[in-house]
């Protein structure tokens, strides 16, 4: 009889170790899992949203969570758009994430549109997207 309880004792321990090690499985693989997926801002560069007020340029900030903020930044380079610009991305990197990619809105434009030698303008549609490396 206690060759029966200690092979039940037994077989007890190994169950617990077996259904441990799942679900400590299954608990990193949804954290690692929801860290993948969730840590991303997009940032586009526009000139009229419906809704938000601004004389110039916006910067629709999106955070990891959704949420989108509005910034508004000046049109035209001389009157300080890539310093408000590079404000606002440095912010997002300072907070540990890395530029993975920057389109722009047609393939024959970049980031500032040259109109003459003094009205260097951002272009629209530009989006930056940030990720947790």
């Amino acid at each position: 009889m206690l060759k029966t309880i200690s092979g039940i004792l037994l077989s007890l321990e190994e169950l617990k170790h077996t259904i441990m090690k799942r679900l400590l499985f299954v608990l990193a693989f949804t954290f690692i899992g929801q860290q993948a997926f969730s840590q991303m801002y997009i940032v586009t560069v526009s000139d009229d949203i419906d809704g938000v007020n601004c004389p110039h340029h916006i910067l629709t900030i999106a955070d990891p969570t959704g949420a989108q903020t509005y910034v508004c930044i000046e049109n035209y380079v001389h009157n300080g758009a890539l310093g408000q610009l590079n404000q606002e991305l440095n912010n997002i990197a300072s907070l540990g994430y890395k530029l993975v990619e920057t389109s722009y809105f047609s393939a024959n434009e970049g980031l500032i549109k040259i109109q003459s030698a003094d009205w260097d303008e951002l272009n629209d549609g530009v989006t930056f997207i940030f990720a947790i490396p």
